[in-house]
């Protein structure tokens, strides 16, 4: 028995001291932290976007074809999603920035030095022949099982959650991204034509314009509102994909970190309120005494 648990606890120092264990968790929190600022400055940038189509609108209500409330109409709805999707990206990324610096306590030098010294007192108390008290020896564990929570608990959190998003979220993260992504290029279209429509009535203002050029204003005019009405399917979609990366997030930044806080508290509770039958301690003791 006291060599199972010497192998063990010499497996745990040895993990604790291999650099590659940590850089590899830091590397995949990268990974993570970088999907969310990603996603939120495409949130930022989409609600730029729709904005100057809205603003610029504004300025054709005069023409007399109602194009500026039909836009309004149109876009309101996504883009006071958009901004709620932006706060939520928001959010993740200052969880993401919280559970890095956690990730970066685990892996300190006086937490390794801290695990060195509680495993190499363990297991001179496992080996020692004679123990006045088992207590000490029950103390000692303790201490050493806290320390290997707060020493790998911020790595194993790392990898469940990369492991939870490459086997459920992943594919969904794409898709809906690259929605967004067409969507916001789309728009971007529209904006484009809409500077073209500006600049043109600006000119118009001070040079005569025959009836066909009106004829023409007109007609871009028109052909905006084809693009909105081809686009309602397409912010109909925009809708529905943004409501799944917010649920990605959610799911990333908020329910895995709240269920690894629940997860640190129901373990250090167990660590140091478990029961402990010394008297069964030192029997197993005694007995793997006599027989060496």
């Amino acid at each position: 028995m006291r060599v199972v648990v010497t192998v063990l606890l010499v497996i745990m120092m040895v993990l604790s001291l291999m650099l590659s264990l940590d850089e590899s968790a830091m590397n995949l929190h990268n990974e993570a932290f970088e999907r969310s600022v990603v996603a939120f400055g495409l949130a930022k940038g989409l609600n730029a976007v729709i904005s100057l189509i809205q603003g610029t609108e504004l300025s054709f209500t005069p023409v007399g074809i109602g194009l500026n409330f039909s836009i309004g109409e149109v876009l309101d709805p996504l883009n006071d999603m958009v901004e709620r999707f932006s706060w939520v990206m928001l959010f993740a990324s200052v969880s993401l920035g919280v559970q890095k610096l956690i990730l970066i306590l685990s892996s300190k030098l006086f937490l390794h030095v801290a695990l060195f010294i509680s495993i190499s007192l363990s297991l001179f108390l496992i080996w020692k022949h004679k123990v006045a008290n088992q207590s000490y020896m029950v103390l000692s564990f303790r201490i050493l099982f806290f320390i290997l929570l707060l020493r790998f608990s911020a790595i194993i959190f790392v990898y469940s959650s990369e492991l939870l998003y490459n086997s459920l979220l992943y594919e969904d993260y794409k898709s809906s991204s690259a929605v967004l992504q067409t969507t916001k290029s789309k728009f971007e279209e529209i904006q484009n034509k809409n500077k073209e429509i500006t600049q043109f009535k600006k000119e118009s203002q001070w040079y005569e314009v025959d009836i066909g050029s009106k004829y023409q204003n007109l007609k871009s005019h028109l052909n905006i509102q084809q693009q909105l009405d081809a686009l309602k399917q397409n912010i109909e979609e925009a809708s529905i994909n943004i409501i799944n990366l917010i649920t990605i997030f959610i799911v990333q930044s908020l329910i895995m970190p709240l269920l690894f806080l629940w997860f640190f508290i129901i373990s250090v509770k167990w660590i140091f309120r478990v029961r402990v039958n010394e008297v069964k301690i030192n029997a197993l003791l005694n007995k793997s005494i006599v027989s060496v």
